[in-house]
């Protein structure tokens, strides 16, 4: 199971990465340390989330539930298994 949540955070956070990038193309043009910052920030758990969202949403064009769902996906499955675990 562990093996299947990790797979899937690395998958979301490809996406994440090039949400993020893409945003700090557009808004901050840093030239090539667009890369590194977008690739320093994507698995930070909170904040690569928010950057991902609003890079998807702003950027992309998408809904927000979208970008919810694609970038958030995780904390209802950490909270459920606390409570799964505290029973």
């Amino acid at each position: 199971m562990a093996g299947i949540l990790y797979g899937l955070y690395f998958l979301v956070g490809i996406a994440q990465f090039f949400a993020i990038w893409d945003a700090i193309e557009l808004y901050l043009d840093w030239g090539f340390l667009d890369f590194f910052v977008a690739f320093s920030v994507t698995y930070i758990p909170l904040l690569g989330s928010i950057l991902g969202y609003f890079g998807a949403t702003e950027v992309w064009g998408w809904d927000p539930w979208q970008a919810l769902a694609l970038f958030f996906w995780y904390l209802p499955v950490i909270a459920f298994m606390v409570l799964a675990d505290r029973t």
